[in-house]
């Protein structure tokens, strides 16, 4: 039998989005806005410590 292909890990993604900072998860389990940056990141970071193959991208665009 031929094993399934790994999937990719699931992406936090936070961005910029005018005046807040937004933040998707690409299996869609997780999304939020934020006043500033950090704690964009901070809750980004915890969610993917609290989900084991999570990754946090930022996009500075």
């Amino acid at each position: 039998m031929i094993p399934a292909p790994d999937l990719p890990p699931p992406v936090i993604e936070v961005r910029c989005d005018g005046p807040l900072w937004r933040l998707s998860s690409t299996d869609g389990l997780l999304s939020g806005a934020f006043t500033d940056r950090r704690a964009a990141l901070r809750y980004a970071r915890d969610e993917a410590d609290g989900h084991p193959g999570y990754v946090v991208v930022l996009r500075d665009v």
